[in-house]
């Protein structure tokens, strides 16, 4: 699998492409902003998109997800719990920034669900706290975790907006990322890359 990461926005929001380089199918997970930048790439490496992925509804995620279902055809998808978060954006609080919502996906995740692309599997890992749908993306044989704002290196994502709790996250991240492997790469919808094994001996959330 290769993986192109393309911070945008004005928070920085990791947007990750995943491609095959055979089949050149291709997710993109958290299109956050900055449509022509991750079109560019699409382009650059001829790939057919397949899915446009949300890992939570947040503004930060979700304002190129329009314009990008527009110039690929990919239908969108985000957890259930989410899914109203992309119509009303201005749920997550105060902002600085002027925002956008989206058009209804056409897909509504559920824990354990799998979303297909080339060879790869991503198993959808339900983690709500930072909002009511939040999820991870797990691809179990490639060894890679798109966590969102669930998890980041060495910290977990803030609880204080709209859909966030704190003891719904802790149990997120203790209970259902056990399910994640030592060597598993972590990438996170902001920041750096981390390791599950960095995670449960550094982090003090987990």
């Amino acid at each position: 699998m290769k993986i192109e990461t393309i911070v945008v926005g004005p928070i920085e929001t990791n947007c990750y492409v995943l491609s095959d380089p055979e089949s050149r199918e291709a997710v993109v997970i958290d299109a956050g902003d900055d449509v022509e930048e991750i079109l560019a790439y699409i382009r650059k490496e001829q790939l057919q998109v397949k899915y446009l992925l949300n890992t939570h509804g947040h503004f930060d995620h979700i304002q190129a997800n329009d314009a990008l279902r527009a110039q690929t055809g990919a239908p969108l998808a985000i957890h259930a719990d989410d899914a109203e978060l992309l119509a009303q954006p201005g749920k997550v609080g105060n902002m600085s920034t002027q925002v956008h919502g989206c058009q209804p996906p056409e897909i509504l995740l559920h824990n354990g669900d799998t979303i297909a692309f080339g060879p790869y599997e991503l198993r959808v890992l339900y983690t709500p706290g930072h909002s009511k749908g939040g999820c991870c993306f797990y691809e179990v044989k490639e060894k890679v975790c798109f966590t969102g704002d669930t998890l980041f290196r060495g910290t977990i994502g803030r609880t204080d907006l709209y859909g966030g709790d704190y003891d719904t996250l802790l149990k997120s991240v203790r209970e259902r990322l056990k399910l994640v492997a030592d060597d598993v790469a972590i990438y996170p919808g902001h920041g750096p890359e981390s390791d599950m094994a960095f995670e449960r001996r550094a982090n003090p959330y987990l």
